[in-house]
């Protein structure tokens, strides 16, 4: 154990009531509150992006197979159901699970009111669970009958804007290729909400059959297929292989589709996504920041406090290297405590509110119910080791301001 840490560990025990302690305190304190808001602040941004991220993957898949011109949302233009585009989606590793869908655009018409709409058709290979869970009257539609059926399911903005209810039949018009009106009726078999603007605000779920007789009837054309991955697929990766593969089914077999992944198709939900790590990395600096300037104070304080001790020390033999050194160790012990508290705190609040999840939100400003919060470990250790080594470069500053005043000097200071 060399001198200066020792004479900063003895330093450091004592409980001195003078500015030095009391700037000391308030320097611990300080780090404390800065790293705890930074490990708050980016378990409730990861939480976000992820808890978003996993909702809009859920209603409309990881990635979208469709025609170029939907551009991963819909078109008048369908892709033929061929074997090898289905060996093509088996075949692949980083695939869970796919399902075909048929779409159209219409109006719900009546009397009073009229609301656009997208009514999307799937079969029984669609895992409607999602819906299940975000029913809020009625339920699911019965998919993949014999006979047809003509269920509906609205979302509770469509339904609202309609005065529609769970039974009530509501009249949807469609408009075909030739520009001639297609009317057709459903029955209302439940309401559901999820929160998202982009889902609420259009989907329709029916059975695959009813949006194919708006267009010819025929169940082997879609509009494309919905694809999940499997945890931890790279969509950017997969998105790129199955366009090199679709390219040599399109020369082979004239099929045109291309695979949009939900960021393309959904741009404007994650670039807003983007700006809250924005929001995280200003926090953190500030906080930093905040710890830094306290830190930095609390240093000089003790550094004059110390005058006297840095004069012996000096005419004792130690050297400007060593006194340096020994007021770094000095405020290490003070990061080190503060980090220790903002480390635990931090955690603590994250965890609570992970697992109990006491903090609500307004669900439809901010579409969670409740404010995230994701356990990243990897970035709270980021965090913790970024703070205490930045801390440990600047307090370079103040311990080389120990070294200024002459030995004489120093033994005479009061």
């Amino acid at each position: 154990m060399s001198v200066e840490y020792d004479i900063a560990r003895r330093l450091s025990s004592r409980k001195g009531g003078g500015r030095a302690g009391i700037m000391e305190r308030v320097a611990t304190i300080a780090t404390a509150i800065s790293l705890m808001v930074i490990i708050v602040a980016l378990s409730v941004v990861v939480g976000f992006k992820r808890d978003v991220n996993t909702l809009l993957s859920s209603a409309a898949s990881d990635i979208v197979i469709t025609a170029p011109q939907s551009m991963g949302t819909v078109s008048e233009q369908r892709i033929e159901r061929t074997a090898s585009l289905k060996g093509l989606l088996n075949n692949n590793p980083n695939i869970e699970r796919y399902s075909p869908y048929i779409a159209k655009e219409g109006v719900i018409k009546s009397e009073e009111n009229m609301a656009g709409v997208l009514l999307k058709g799937v079969d029984a290979s669609y895992d409607i669970s999602f819906f299940a869970e975000h029913i809020v009257k009625g339920e699911l539609p019965r998919i993949g009958n014999t006979p047809r059926t003509k269920d509906v399911l609205l979302s509770q903005p469509i339904a609202q804007k309609m005065d529609a209810e769970v039974g009530d039949r509501i009249e949807i018009v469609f408009v075909d290729e030739r520009g001639d009106m297609l009317r057709d009726r459903f029955s209302v078999s439940g309401i559901y909400k999820t929160g998202l603007d982009v889902i609420d605000d259009a989907i329709a779920l029916t059975d695959m059959p009813n949006v194919a007789r708006e267009y010819d009837g025929d169940v082997a054309k879609v509009t494309g297929y919905e694809v999940w991955l499997k945890e931890g697929a790279d969509a950017a990766a997969v998105e790129h292989d199955i366009n090199e593969h679709l390219r040599e089914i399109y020369l082979n077999e004239g099929v045109l589709a291309e695979a949009f992944t939900i960021e393309r198709v959904f741009p404007d939900i994650f670039g807003w996504l983007a700006t809250h790590d924005m929001n995280a990395l200003v926090i953190t600096v500030i906080m930093i920041i905040v710890a830094l300037l306290n830190m930095t104070t609390a240093l000089l304080v003790i550094v004059l406090e110390r005058q006297r001790m840095i004069g012996e020390l000096r005419a004792m033999g130690m050297n400007r290297t060593s006194i340096v050194r020994l007021f770094l160790y000095r405020a290490m012990f003070i990061v080190w405590r503060g980090v220790a508290w903002g480390t635990i705190i931090g955690i603590s609040l994250a965890m609570i509110q992970h697992i109990w999840a006491p903090i609500p939100l307004p669900n439809e400003g901010y579409i969670l119910s409740q404010v995230p919060a994701a356990l990243c470990w990897g970035w709270w250790a980021v965090a913790v080791v970024v703070t205490m080594l930045v801390t440990a470069v600047v307090m370079v500053i103040p311990a080389l301001f120990a070294t200024k005043s002459a030995p004489a000097e120093a033994i005479r200071y009061e």
